[in-house]
């Protein structure tokens, strides 16, 4: 998506069966891996779930933290190329981890 390529938030469509909260958090999750950064709600019943789902987890702080912590090592020993549990760490990861931190400092967490 050119706008979340952008650092634009994305929002998806609103979720019409307000029953349905199985139904809900599938297409929720769908959007979250497409790349949408949310999802309208069309009835109060919706947001927590909805929130639930593009909160960051705690395993994607906790990964985050790692990625910010090896990249300021990194810096100081001067490395230019780092891997974290066996995967190369390049700008995108450091910038989605920097993301993950934001997003769960704004919604209240100490990180």
């Amino acid at each position: 998506m050119a706008a979340r390529a952008a650092g634009i938030d994305v929002y998806d469509t609103p979720f019409t069966d307000v029953e349905d909260e199985e139904g809900l958090r599938t297409d929720a999750e769908f959007a979250k891996s497409l790349g949408f950064t949310g999802k309208a709600c069309i009835s109060p019943r919706h947001v927590q779930a909805v929130n639930e789902v593009f909160s960051p987890t705690l395993e994607e702080i906790e990964y985050a933290k790692e990625v910010m912590d090896i990249i300021q090592v990194a810096k100081e020993q001067g490395k230019g190329a780092i891997s974290l549990r066996g995967k190369m760490i390049d700008a995108p990861i450091v910038e989605r981890a920097r993301q993950t931190l934001e997003a769960a400092k704004a919604l209240g967490g100490a990180f």
